[in-house]
């Protein structure tokens, strides 16, 4: 399977294994007590923390993937281990991605758990609790919304696309920065906070466009591949090329518009 195809076994395993990241993100995310929000852990960055409802809800998430086959690691945001990521199989885990939010009440939130093997995201699942939305994808399967079939924005013109972007904080003083480029370019331009959330609503056509800069492994390894059994193209920002599972640096779209964003925002900038 590595660099083809994955055989029709292989697709049901998958599938297999979407179904069990979505049934694990939706009973950890809908049992978060949203008033659990005690700062526990505090990390570099701005406004960058883990309240105890994340790592109550990682621990959930770990001893349920672990029960269902213990032979395989997890890669997750409070606990993560250096080399993981290099494994041939392992689960990608954020229990809480928008953490700034849910300690704010806001219901923009979600939980991610992606499957990776061999180098690829294959199977993967977001959940939004406040909102009610599961998104799911395995690879070859497609990708659907609380069962129902998704699929990525038509919008092919930059200047008719709605993006949502996280950019670098200096971003916004230069004049001749991604985000003004972007904010000057694209239709309108949005932050929500959770990237993961993000990169579903793009799945399904609320978005047309996702740029970020700064992406975490466990940021991107479900929601990418929700995004690209949507139809979108998932581009590394620093090649242009199909970015890999743990890329941190991306453009997300349609493929005509993933491609003249990458043209556009890798235009040389004084």
């Amino acid at each position: 399977m590595p660099g083809g195809k994955p055989s029709s076994r292989d697709r049901a395993r998958f599938a297999e294994l979407a179904r069990l990241a979505a049934e694990a993100a939706v009973a950890v995310g809908d049992a978060i007590a949203v008033d659990d929000t005690a700062i526990v852990t505090r990390k570099r960055g701005r406004a960058n923390f883990a309240t105890a409802a994340d790592h109550a809800a990682e621990r959930e998430i770990i001893s349920r993937l672990s029960a269902h086959d213990s032979s395989i690691p997890v890669l997750a945001e409070e606990s993560a281990r250096k080399g993981l990521a290099e494994l041939e199989r392992l689960w990608v885990v954020d229990p809480i991605d928008g953490t700034l939010n849910f300690s704010r009440g806001l219901p923009f939130y979600c939980v991610l758990i992606g499957y990776v093997e061999d180098g690829k995201a294959r199977a993967g699942a977001v959940h939004a609790p406040r909102t009610g939305e599961t998104f799911v994808a395995s690879e070859g399967a497609g990708a659907t919304r609380n069962g129902a079939p998704i699929e990525v924005s038509r919008v092919t013109r930059l200047p008719q696309a709605f993006a949502v972007a996280s950019l670098g904080f200096g971003e916004t003083k230069k004049m001749t920065s991604r985000f003004t480029t972007l904010n000057a370019t694209c239709a309108r331009l949005r932050v929500i906070g959770s990237a993961g959330l993000e990169i579903a609503y793009l799945a399904m056509g609320r978005f047309d466009l996702f740029v970020h800069e700064a992406l975490s492994p466990w940021d991107v390894a479900a929601p990418a591949l929700i995004a690209r059994e949507a139809g979108a193209a998932v581009l590394s920002l620093k090649t242009g090329k199909d970015a890999a599972w743990n890329e941190r640096q991306v453009v997300i779209a349609n493929p005509r518009l993933a491609k003249d964003a990458v043209a556009l925002l890798a235009k040389p900038r004084m």
